[in-house]
């Protein structure tokens, strides 16, 4: 059974070293087994906020690759990217956020973000990166991985070494990295699902009618369906903000004909407008919340003809309009 691991939510002010020095000494961070239980109670483990939660992450990459900077990006539709970094120095660390644009962040980052590649890493040993600098230090190594929350680029985690770095990351600290870029996006996730409490709702939810943001993402969750409905669903959120939803397209991305797709639909009670709905449903709410879009931007990437289509439709599914629905819930986002 694996020792509770102390982690940065175990402390007053996020600011203080919460002690992973020590656990490091308990455990042996250069085995893949011990980086496993401790990233499995990260994942169990209960924190006050996600701002503690994600912390808790930093700092176990920092141990984990033997680093001293970490940051997590989470990507805004503003170009105002919201970044939490966490420098370790001299046996303090400290907590900076702050918000960049795509121009500030480390190339490596900007990359990802850019092109939404797996993994980016560099190593310097003797020499060092003259062209970028983290926190006004030079970079000797760097690792990061995208992080995907239910099938969206949400930011980016990357760890930093502002001294020489004696080992090439090895599969293993890429792994590591990877999982726990997972192990955030289904944080992540999981807050969206149960992470508002009804006592902290506002006075308007006295309203009738009015669910909690809770029920509303549970309201829009993509529809558990297989065979011909289930890859109606994958074409469409492959198409999301990149072509259009018209049922003629989809049954021509399947290599079928529409009546035919409709037939098929129709000998399992499902209708293509039900789940281009329901599609278009789950991705308004991350659009409005997450993402912070216009709304004339998300009704072009959702397909609609226009501003008011999307409003009527929005009004359907919450009796909200989306304005008003950002309104109450764009301090869970």
């Amino acid at each position: 059974m694996a020792k509770r691991l102390p982690s940065i939510h175990d402390q007053n002010d996020p600011a203080v070293d919460s002690g992973i020095e020590e656990v490091a000494a308990q455990y042996n961070f250069d085995s893949f087994a011990d980086r496993l239980h401790y990233l499995h109670g990260l994942l169990i483990d209960s924190y006050a906020d996600s701002r503690k939660h994600i912390l808790a992450y930093l700092e176990a990459g920092c141990a984990f690759f033997q680093l001293d900077n970490a940051e997590f990006l989470k990507l805004s539709s503003s170009g105002q990217h919201k970044t939490m970094a966490l420098i370790k120095s001299e046996g303090n660390q400290e907590l900076r956020e702050q918000e960049k644009d795509v121009a500030r962040l480390l190339p490596w980052t900007r990359s990802i973000v850019e092109n939404q590649i797996s993994v980016a890493t560099i190593e310097c040993k003797s020499t060092h990166s003259s062209e970028v600098g983290y926190n006004g230090k030079d970079v000797y190594a760097y690792i990061g991985v995208p992080i995907v929350v239910s099938g969206q680029f949400y930011g980016v985690l990357s760890f930093v070494s502002s001294t020489p770095k004696q080992n090439a990351f090895s599969s293993i600290d890429i792994e590591t990295a990877e999982l726990m870029a997972k192990g955030v996006a289904k944080m992540t996730e999981l807050q969206r699902l149960h992470g508002v409490e009804e006592a902290k709702l506002p006075p308007a939810f006295a309203t009738a009618g009015v669910k909690t943001f809770d029920e509303y993402v549970q309201q829009a969750r993509l529809p558990e369906v297989y065979g011909i409905p289930g890859r109606v669903v994958e074409v469409l959120e492959r198409r999301i903000g990149k072509s259009s939803l018209a049922i003629d397209y989809i049954a021509e991305e399947l290599n079928l004909s529409k009546r035919t797709l409709q037939r098929r639909l129709q000998q399992q009670c499902i209708s293509f407008a039900q789940l281009r709905d329901q599609v278009r449903f789950h991705h308004s709410i991350y659009c409005l919340i997450e993402q912070n879009m216009s709304i004339d931007s998300i009704s072009a990437s959702l397909d609609f003809s226009d501003r008011t289509s999307f409003t009527n439709a929005f009004k359907r599914w919450t009796g909200l309009s989306p304005s008003t629905f950002r309104k109450l819930f764009r301090d869970y986002a």
